[in-house]
């Protein structure tokens, strides 16, 4: 049997920094991603694929795709995978050829590196400074905004509306 990531995940979960709460799993759902992405458990985001339904970080301000989300998200992007997204309209994309993490700058239509991998990026949104990232992104009273969402609902779906709206216009991923 093949070792998988998901104690390395949970212990990042306990230990955050950051509040997280996991969303619960769909089964079948973790299956298909699998399968779909051809992943397995011992990449941080098949464990995220298979034992979450996502991550909602820092009061439901940033979110970790996981369990079926990431099919919903999978073809997005012809030369990347949408891996996450913000209250402020920012969406982050990790590179099929370089495995980077990259993240859409809301109100723009490029890519910033970040220089992370995807099991680097899942570890800084639990663990790293988001407040000092989101430095000016975040208007008075954000928190209870985004609260008032809760972990399980959302933004998936006012996030899904803003993609359709700017993916045509956006730059490639990585570099051709």
């Amino acid at each position: 049997m093949q070792p998988s990531a998901w104690p390395l995940v949970k212990r990042w979960i306990d230990q955050a920094a950051n509040d997280v709460t996991a969303l619960e799993p769909d089964p079948d759902g973790g299956a298909r991603v699998l399968e779909t992405l051809e992943l397995t458990e011992r990449s941080v985001l098949g464990a995220l694929a298979t034992r979450t339904g996502g991550l909602a970080i820092d009061h439901g301000w940033l979110r970790v795709l996981g369990g079926a989300l990431l099919l919903e998200w999978h073809d997005r992007l012809e030369d990347g995978l949408i891996v996450g997204h913000d209250a402020a309209g920012g969406f982050y994309a990790v590179g099929r050829r370089d495995g980077e993490v990259c993240y859409l700058v809301p109100g723009s239509y490029e890519w910033m590196g970040t220089e992370m991998s995807h099991s680097a990026w899942v570890h800084w949104t639990l663990m790293g400074d988001l407040e000092e990232f989101y430095d000016g992104m975040r208007e008075p009273g954000w928190e209870a905004k985004t609260a008032k969402l809760g972990p399980d609902k959302g933004l998936a779906g006012p996030m899904a509306k803003l993609w359709a709206g700017r993916h045509k216009h956006l730059q490639p991923l990585t570099g051709s």
